[in-house]
């Protein structure tokens, strides 16, 4: 009987393994066949020479960290006009496959007990930081994703104008959406020496301010892994730093990954101290009328104006705020009319992207017209959990609705222009939809942007591309689309359309 019994068994497990195998059969030929739709769209077997993480990259496992505190520093960061780009390098699928057998990504080692990575010296010395004793500094923790860095940039920097105060700019930093663990500098990608003469304000950057050798970043990248863990190493090396509490950051407010990150790797503490009492010039707006319906502190800094009023006679040499993102403005988008729409992408940047468009639509080359899209998806759920049903549509719209707005677009340009693809969208069949719509999506897996602009040149390629388009076409949930939005009319004179 149990001679029968076990054999029962053992056909039931091979009917079982023959099941499994046809299924994943199946599956694979499904997926090839959606792998076939798109690559009708593109027919060609090699593709360009790659780097190995974008900021949208479905190959999540292929990550590099530099070892500097300037990453992907290409250009001259004084913002003069770099040489051009090198043409694109075509590889063989083969040769890709390889380079990403042979690539050991880091993510692996975020999660490494710090006891098991290479020793560091014992004699590390602690880091300067290097203010001019006749200058007065303001300075700001960044914040979130990069366009939300960027829109912290353009409140800090709007502030500091109205003080005057010299702006010390943190740099791009790494946040949740990746694991890189590193940061670059604004002036890899944007004109600070231009966005002086033109808002005269001063500006210098962190990484100049607060040099690290090569043993220092390491010691600030091995804390970010450690996270809250006590890293004696980096104790002894951090300085503390007095960090104003802004919109209830630092006190009511929980610090946000990037923060941390910012502050673990520049190696300092902040000592967060509460803000002078409101002045009674300044005016008190209705929280939910302004918006800041997130912050019920009364005595909270929330508008730019009460920010103003609290510091404009502050006698410290560096006023540091803990947050500058979420400070609303009820008169107006100050920021942006004032200092945000004066940075201005270096010429490098746009190059770059011109040879992407070109790659991507050879027509654009007589005319340069082409109609972008931006398709966010990633964790914009996160942004649309609470909204209703009706909400919800407008908040993650279904392609068809983007669709339709690039028919519109269509009509706008007076003709069917090449339409390019910015998305951070890691579904197939949103790929192939777009394929079989005739669209072509940009991957920055399949480019050298990394390898050329640094780990932020996908985002802000993408950011150039958009805001050069003859139509755009937004995801109005998106911080990103709305600031290429503000571009779009402020440099051009046209207007974004959102499904």
């Amino acid at each position: 009987m149990s001679g029968m019994r076990t054999l029962r068994i053992l056909s039931m497990g091979i009917v079982l393994f023959t099941g499994l195998s046809l299924y994943h059969l199946s599956t694979n030929l499904q997926n090839m066949e959606a792998n076939n739709v798109y690559h009708s769209q593109y027919p060609t077997t090699q593709i360009t020479s790659i780097n190995n993480i974008a900021s949208n990259s479905t190959r999540a496992g292929n990550i590099h960290m530099n070892s500097n505190n300037n990453i992907g520093n290409t250009g001259d960061t004084n913002g003069h006009y770099a040489p051009p780009i090198s043409p694109p390098v075509v590889v063989s699928d083969s040769e890709l496959d390889q380079k990403q057998t042979n690539d050991h990504s880091p993510q692996g080692s975020l999660l490494l007990p710090i006891s098991k990575e290479t020793p560091l010296p014992p004699d590390i010395p602690k880091a300067k930081t290097l203010l001019d004793p006749n200058v007065k500094y303001l300075s700001f923790m960044t914040y979130a994703g990069l366009t939300n860095q960027f829109m912290a940039l353009e409140n800090a920097a709007y502030v500091a104008l109205r003080i005057n105060r010299t702006l010390i700019i943190p740099p791009i930093t790494t946040n949740s959406h990746d694991n890189h663990n590193s940061n670059q500098r604004w002036s890899d990608f944007f004109d600070l020496s231009q966005f002086s003469t033109l808002t005269g304000l001063k500006v210098v950057e962190w990484s100049d301010i607060r040099p690290l050798n090569a043993d220092q970043i390491e010691v600030g990248k091995r804390q970010v892994r450690a996270g809250g863990k006590h890293y004696p190493i980096w104790e002894k090396l951090a300085d503390n730093l007095t960090c104003q509490v802004i919109y209830g950051f630092g006190d009511s407010e929980r610090l946000h990954t990037t923060e941390l990150t910012f502050a673990r790797q520049f190696l300092f503490r902040p000592q967060f101290v509460r803000p002078p009492p409101r002045k009674n010039k300044t005016q008190v707006f209705d929280r939910a009328y302004i918006g800041s319906k997130d912050n019920l502190n009364m005595d909270d800094i929330v508008t730019i104006d009460d920010l103003v009023d609290r510091y404009e006679d502050n006698s410290d040499q560096l006023l540091f705020l803990s947050h500058s993102f979420k400070l609303k403005d009820p008169l107006g988008r100050r920021s942006w009319f004032l200092v945000g729409r004066h940075l201005h992408f270096l010429p490098k940047v746009n190059d770059y992207a011109k040879q992407l468009i070109l790659h991507h639509a050879p027509e654009t080359k007589e005319h340069g017209k082409y109609i972008a899209v931006h398709v966010r998806r990633g964790d914009i759920w996160q942004k649309c959990r609470d909204k209703t049903e009706e909400e919800m549509v407008t908040c993650i719209v279904p392609l068809g609705r983007y669709a339709e707005a690039v028919e519109t677009a269509y009509r706008i340009a007076g003709e069917r222009l090449p339409v390019l693809v910015a998305t951070d969208s890691q579904s197939e069949e949103d790929h192939v939809a777009m394929a079989k719509l005739g669209w072509r999506r940009l991957n920055h897996n399949l480019y050298t942007t990394e390898k050329e602009l640094g780990i932020f040149g996908p985002a802000l390629v993408d950011a150039a591309i958009l805001v050069n388009a003859e139509v755009m076409v937004g995801s109005y949930s998106s911080s990103m689309s709305r600031v290429a939005a503000r571009r779009q009319r402020g440099w051009r004179q046209r207007e974004a359309l959102y499904p």
